[in-house]
Formats: C-alpha cells, sequence, structure tokens
C-alpha cells in the first residue's frame, strides 16, 4: 500500500481522523501513516473483524464498563452473560479462520481490549475445550464439540494441581482401566490432587478436559487427557463423585471463577479418553499411532503450547493498552517550561520519561508482530493435526514450537509486567487511579509470569531443547529445524570468533548490527551452558544436580537471549518487508531500540565474552537515548496504530482527543458518591464532645 488507493480509502473509513486537541501538534510531526502502519502486524481481513467486534460490542447494551468494581458476584455474572452474547453472535466463524488464521488473533485480541476476563473466559469455555477434543479426539467425540459450540454445555481445561503445578510427572490423579467394566475410574487420593486454577470450573463449567495418569494392567503410562461430565448441564449441580468449587477471589481477573475438583472414583466410560495421539484398547494394552514415542511427544507438545502462545498475546494486549495511554498522556502533560519558554513542555520531550517509556512502545510493536505471527503458525499447525497428518516434519514443528513457546511466554508477560509498571509510573499520580485503566492491566497481566507453566520452569524447558540441538548443530539436517529459530547456529564456529566492530552510537544500533549481536550472544550462551552442563556430568554428578545446577546464569540467560533474538530477528524482517517506505523506517527504528534496549540488559556478558570491547557499553547506550529521542515526535502516531476505541481503552488519560483534565474531572465528578455525604457520617461526628468555636 505505497500510494492512495482502495485500501488506504478503506482504512480511512474504518479509522476517522482523530480529533484536533493537545496531542494535534505531535501527531503534524509524524513521518508515517498511522493507519498503515497497523498493515505491519494485521492483515485487512484481521482488521476488518476486529471493527466489526468493536462495532457489535459498542452497540450492545450489556456491554457497558462500570464506574465502581462490582461484587465478586456479579463480576462472575457478567463475564458469563456477555460470553454467551459474543458466543452466539458468531462473530468469527471458524470456517473463516480456517481460511485466514490469522483472524483468531485479531478475535482474541478485540475482546481483551475491552475486558481481559471476558475474553479468558470465553476462550477457556469454548476454543480451548473444543480444540482439545479436535486436537486429540476422535468422531465420537464431535457431539460434545457441537454441543459446546451450541451452549449447551462449558468446557474447562484442569492440568495443575494443588500440589504439583511444573512437575507434571508429579501429578497424582489417576485414570485406572477396568478391562472387566470397560471403563476408566478416575481418582483423587487426597486434596494435594485436587486440580485447581481451572478457568470456568468455579461456577459454570459442565465438562473438563482432565490429564491424568492413565493406569493400565498396573502400569503408569503417563499423562493422558479425558473429557469429563463434572455437572448437570440443567441445574449446574456437581454430579455423584464430584466434588467442586470456586478459589475465591484474586488479585485480579476476577470476571474468570478459578474453581477446583476433585474425583472419589468417578467412573468414566473408555470413550472419554482423548486418546487418538495414544491410550488403551479394550483389552488394556497400550497403543499409539506414532512407532516413535518422542514423536507421539511432540505432536502431544503442539497442541499443549496453545496456552503459551496465547499469552504472548495477552500480556502483549495488556501492554499495548498501558503503552497507549502512557504515551498520549506524556504528549497531554506539561510540567515546568525551558527558560524564556512561554508555555511548559510535554513530559514526552524530557529525555527519562522517554528512555522509562519508548522503549516498551517498541517492545509493543516486537510482541505483537511476533504474537500475531505465532499464533497464526500455531492455528496451522493445529489444522495441520486435525486433518490427521502425522509426519516427522509435524512433531518437529511442535516440539520447536514448544521450545520458543516456553521462552517467549517468559519473555512476553516479563516485558508486559515491567513496561505496564513503568507506564504507571510515567502517569505520575493520576496513573494511580482505577479509572486511569492501568492498575487492572497490571494486575490482569500479573497472572502470565505464572500460569500455564511458571516462567522460570518454562525457561528450563527451552534451554534443554537448546542444549539438544547444539549436540546436532553439525548434522546434514540442522538447517531444517521448520520455524527456522536457531538456523545461525549453523554458523556457529564463525559467529563465536566475531567481535562488535561498531564505533558510533549510530553504527552500533543499527538493527542489523543488533540482531548479528543476538545471533553472537545467543551462540555464547548455549556454548557456555553445554561447557557447564559437561562439567557437571564430568564431576559425576546425576542428572537432577545438572539441571538444577546450571541454571542462574547460563541455562536461563541462554533461554530468555534466545526468546529475544526470535522477537527481535522476526520484527526486523517484516519491518524490511514493509511496501511503505515511511512505514518501514519508523519499524526499523522501532526493530533498533527494541533491540538494543533489551541487549544492554546483557552488557556484562557481551564484554565477559569479549564481544565487546572499549566504550561500546557507553555507546550502546548513548544510542538507545539517541533513538528514544528520535522516535518521540513519531510516538503519538504509534500509539494511534495501536489504540482500540476510545470506548474500549477506557482509560481518562488516554483517550485519543488528548484532553486528559476535562476527562478526569468528568471521572471525579460523576464517580458513585463522589460529591455525597458518606452513609456513616455519624461515626465521624461527635456533637456531644465538640462544639465549633464562634468566628
Amino acid at each position: 500500500m505505497s500510494g492512495a488507493g482502495d485500501g488506504d480509502a478503506e482504512l480511512r473509513a474504518l479509522f476517522p481522523a482523530p480529533p484536533r486537541g493537545p496531542l494535534a501538534a505531535f501527531r503534524e510531526q509524524a513521518s508515517f501513516d498511522w493507519r498503515r502502519m497497523k498493515l505491519a502486524y494485521d492483515s485487512i481481513q484481521a482488521i476488518r473483524a476486529k471493527d466489526k467486534i468493536w462495532k457489535f460490542m459498542e452497540e450492545h447494551p450489556l456491554f457497558k464498563h462500570s464506574e465502581a468494581t462490582p461484587s465478586l458476584d456479579e463480576q462472575r455474572h457478567l463475564a458469563t452473560k456477555r460470553m454467551y452474547v459474543i458466543h452466539n453472535a458468531d462473530l468469527v466463524p471458524l470456517e473463516e479462520i480456517a481460511m485466514h488464521p490469522r483472524l483468531f488473533q485479531s478475535f482474541t485480541e478485540a475482546i481483551f481490549m475491552w475486558d481481559s476476563s471476558l475474553a479468558i473466559k470465553l476462550s477457556l469455555t469454548f476454543r480451548m475445550f473444543s480444540n482439545t477434543i479436535r486436537g486429540s479426539g476422535r468422531d465420537h467425540h464431535f457431539p460434545l464439540i457441537e454441543a459446546c459450540d451450541e451452549g449447551k454445555i462449558g468446557g474447562c481445561f484442569a492440568l495443575t494441581e494443588i500440589a504439583h503445578g511444573s512437575n507434571a510427572k508429579g501429578m497424582r490423579t489417576t485414570a485406572t482401566y477396568l478391562p472387566d467394566e470397560q471403563c476408566f475410574e478416575l481418582h483423587s487420593p487426597d486434596f494435594e490432587a485436587a486440580k485447581c486454577w481451572v478457568g470456568s470450573l468455579g461456577k459454570c463449567a459442565t465438562h473438563a478436559i482432565v490429564y491424568a495418569m492413565l493406569v493400565s494392567k498396573g502400569q503408569s503410562h503417563g499423562l493422558h487427557a479425558f473429557v469429563v461430565p463434572v455437572r448437570d448441564p440443567r441445574t449446574l449441580r456437581p454430579l455423584a463423585g464430584v466434588t467442586l468449587g470456586d478459589l475465591g477471589e484474586k488479585v485480579g481477573l476476577n470476571g474468570v471463577d478459578n474453581g477446583f475438583v476433585m474425583f472419589n472414583k468417578y467412573k468414566l466410560p473408555r470413550s472419554a479418553a482423548l486418546d487418538r495421539l495414544g491410550g488403551v484398547d479394550a483389552r488394556g494394552d497400550y497403543r499409539s499411532p506414532f512407532r516413535d514415542p518422542a514423536k507421539r511427544f511432540g505432536a502431544s507438545l503442539g497442541i499443549l503450547s496453545g496456552g503459551r502462545v496465547h499469552i504472548t498475546s495477552i500480556s502483549t494486549n495488556y501492554l499495548q493498552k498501558a503503552v497507549v495511554i502512557a504515551v498520549r498522556y506524556s504528549a497531554a502533560r506539561r510540567q515546568f517550561a525551558a527558560p524564556g519558554a512561554a508555555a511548559e513542555t510535554p513530559v514526552l520531550l524530557y529525555q527519562q520519561q522517554q528512555v522509562r517509556l519508548l522503549p516498551y512502545l517498541a517492545a509493543t510493536f516486537a510482541m505483537r508482530v511476533f504474537c500475531n505471527w505465532f499464533g497464526e503458525e500455531h492455528v496451522r499447525m493445529s489444522i495441520d493435526n486435525m486433518m490427521g497428518s502425522s509426519d516427522a516434519e509435524l512433531a518437529a514443528r511442535g516440539v520447536e514450537l514448544h521450545a520458543l513457546s516456553s521462552a517467549a511466554k517468559p519473555l512476553s508477560g516479563w516485558t508486559a509486567r515491567d513496561g505496564i509498571q513503568n507506564c504507571r509510573e510515567c502517569c505520575g499520580g493520576h496513573g494511580y487511579l482505577k479509572a486511569a485503566g492501568i492498575g487492572e492491566l497490571r494486575n490482569d497481566n500479573d497472572a502470565n509470569c505464572t500460569y500455564e507453566g511458571e516462567n522460570s520452569m518454562l525457561l528450563q524447558q527451552a534451554s534443554n531443547w537448546l542444549l539438544g540441538v547444539w549436540a546436532r548443530r553439525h548434522q546434514p539436517a540442522f538447517a531444517d529445524t521448520p520455524l527456522g529459530s536457531v538456523h545461525f547456529l549453523a554458523r556457529a564456529t564463525s559467529l563465536l570468533a566475531e567481535t562488535c566492530a561498531a564505533d558510533t552510537k549510530e553504527d552500533i544500533v543499527q538493527p542489523a548490527t543488533v540482531v548479528r549481536a543476538y545471533e553472537w550472544l545467543t551462540t555464547y550462551m548455549l556454548r557456555l551452558t553445554a561447557d557447564k552442563v559437561s562439567r557437571l556430568r564430568s564431576e559425576g554428578r546425576s542428572d537432577y544436580d545438572v539441571r538444577n545446577d546450571s541454571q542462574a546464569y547460563t541455562a536461563v540467560t541462554l533461554a530468555v537471549v534466545y526468546g529475544e533474538h526470535f522477537m527481535l530477528s522476526h520484527l526486523y524482517k517484516t519491518a524490511l518487508a514493509l511496501p511503505d517506505a515511511a512505514c518501514r523506517g519508523v519499524l526499523l527504528r522501532l526493530a533498533a531500540l527494541y533491540g538494543a534496549f533489551m541487549l544492554e540488559r546483557h552488557m556484562a556478558t557481551l564484554y565477559i565474552g569479549g564481544f565487546f570491547s572499549g566504550e561500546q557499553g557507553l555507546l550502546l547506550r548513548e544510542g538507545i537515548v539517541w533513538l528514544c529521542a528520535a522516535l518521540a515526535a513519531e510516538a503519538v502516531s504509534l500509539a494511534d496504530t495501536l489504540a482500540p476505541p476510545d470506548w474500549c481503552l477506557n482509560s481518562v488519560l488516554g483517550y485519543a482527543d488528548g484532553e486528559v483534565y476535562k476527562h478526569i474531572q468528568d471521572g471525579i465528578l460523576t464517580y458513585p458518591g463522589a460529591l455525597e455525604r458518606p452513609r456513616w457520617w455519624r461515626d465521624v461526628v461527635h456533637w456531644d464532645t465538640y462544639v465549633p468555636a464562634k468566628l
């Protein structure tokens, strides 16, 4: 879209010009078209889908933000009612997602931009439940999918137990096959084995995907999935043999009814097993279409990676909203004046505000570009799996996607955590208002650092895969890793011999230079970790001790830089491919800032390994400051690119017109009870002990 045409006309129709106001001066400085920049991470079909969803919600009376926080029960109730309204509207049918896989990301992004509890409820109750059955079930399970699609039943996903979350091998819920009765006996030996943190189970779900240890003929075959009725769909009362309930109020996401469930020798028919990838036959003998257990494991990993893939997008959504609010507020908020200036200076023009805020604006674009591609890739893989593909390439994709998601999920959650907090602080005291909209984003994102795999544990899974890759880097087929996340390791020897040649701040933050630095850094950390593992083994340490004692400063850092490198290089390639020259130039600067900002955190390693020398570390920091100053004029228009509609953003600090103080005034004066005497005023006034003095 390099020139004005039908595409530009449609974008203008979908996104009218922002109102004039305090932000107009910044918008006039922008060197690119903020509407066209959306095409860096969205297709036009995805943009249309989001617009359709937002218009539906804006016009529906149930989708109105409340000024005061509702009770816990009412939050649960509202999220559930809204969930069924969205689901029944079928705004993005599955057939369209199959044709345009990116539409799934657009659907979830649009809902998340309005309310995260609603989006998670919707995903857990319908999408995750049905997709797991599609990926692991058989034809006889499909009526459950139809019942779910029709809203007759509601699903959930039960993996974590009270005493075991990360250690899947330590799970204690069992599904013992009884060949004489042709059924499984599902059992929780005690409360520590109760399935917990199950989203949508606390109040509503009628069926659960339960992961239990499959036991047959006295042998455990590890975790397998079962589709389990837990409530009567007509009464919502627990079924006999099932004990379940709500976990109560949480730090955030209180529209989601997280629950627990226990089973007391609960009988399930053999057909309840989701056994397309492996299970027992009528006699109790284990069968699998995969001769190689590693391939079966790889295919199952690809399915189970969906939650982590989804969380990269969830974290991005939270940071995206926070950055839009903070950038617009920083452009509208004026404090102090330069000598001789007629007006105070927008705080966005202060260096410290730029360095605190703009790297997270760049990170948002990096994460948005990555997670949209990542989600699309996972949808494609899931479709291939549903179509019955069981070839080696699909298994390899599943394993690599698992490794990449195990690095990207922690990276996204932590980047959003730090970025949202910086956005809150960049908005000063006003950022602490609930009406600012940042506090809830911070609280809701916090769960992303733990659920679907605690971050440090996930990084270990990524590093374990990388160590396996390192061992086979010289094999002829090495370059065939399907997602290409480690293709550069084929040049490991020459990479490790390199040093940084940049001698100016401009050169050291060139995106190509930063990407190359990350290739060296990832390779160096991989060799360092492999050498430590080898040394520990040579000392006679057990595998358990070797893994435990190689984490800090080696394996964990390795997995982090692996994720950072891929996210950066993907943004860089995306920027280079943009047809619009102005957008391409700005996106390349964002790639440079994101890469330099993340790389600076590894300064010690760059010097320890000999890649940096002399004053190159100072040059890198000067380059970051220089890039921030250069991007300040583009920041408001970049925020416009990322922003959902004002009614969806729901922030008195972040509306598109920039009239911050007007919106703060309206928000304060219209808050329920703000101008009223408290109902408990008599607890304050004590006339029997105090008489006001006469004036």
